[in-house]
């Protein structure tokens, strides 16, 4: 699969397609965390220096293209929305893949892309959340590192250790 990701300051017109599809499928899902945020996290990855990690409030997105075409968006992030792990960082974020291709292998590239792409940055490890996808992450590398709660949501945290 010839999937490539993109930083969104690349291509920002697809910033749209990416953050519909967040909105889609999270919106005010995420306690604590609105439509008016959603916009300005895509806004502020537009702005974000991909040259090199530097955390503090860092939000690198990227835009995932299979043939020229918007397949997906994921991020690497300095802090996701869980307050009791402001100590660990960074996080992948706003993971989706295009609805209509899902089941195809298209987030298994994308993330093995983003792990290619930490580990250029220099990042060591990776931490995630998820409701309901631990599987997924499991299956490829990711390991338990904790339960946690969002509102009324309870999530695993995971992470993965690069060599």
């Amino acid at each position: 699969m010839n999937l490539e990701l993109k930083p969104l300051h690349e291509c920002p017109a697809d910033g749209g397609v990416a953050l519909q599809w967040s909105l889609d499928l999270w919106g005010e899902h995420i306690p604590g965390f609105s439509r008016e945020d959603w916009m300005r996290f895509y806004e502020n990855g537009e702005k974000a220096n991909f040259l090199r990690w530097e955390g503090d409030g860092q939000e690198l997105i990227y835009i995932g293209k299979l043939a020229g075409e918007v397949v997906g968006t994921i991020a690497i992030v300095d802090f996701d929305e869980l307050e009791d792990f402001r100590h660990v960082t960074p996080w992948i974020a706003a993971f989706v893949v295009n609805p209509n291709l899902r089941g195809q292998g298209i987030g298994s590239h994308m993330l093995a892309s983003l792990e290619k792409e930490a580990k250029r940055l220099g990042i060591k490890r990776l931490y995630l959340w998820t409701e309901d996808q631990s599987p997924f992450y499991m299956k490829r590398g990711y390991q338990h590192f904790a339960k946690a709660n969002l509102g009324v949501l309870s999530l695993d945290v995971l992470s993965k250790v690069f060599t």
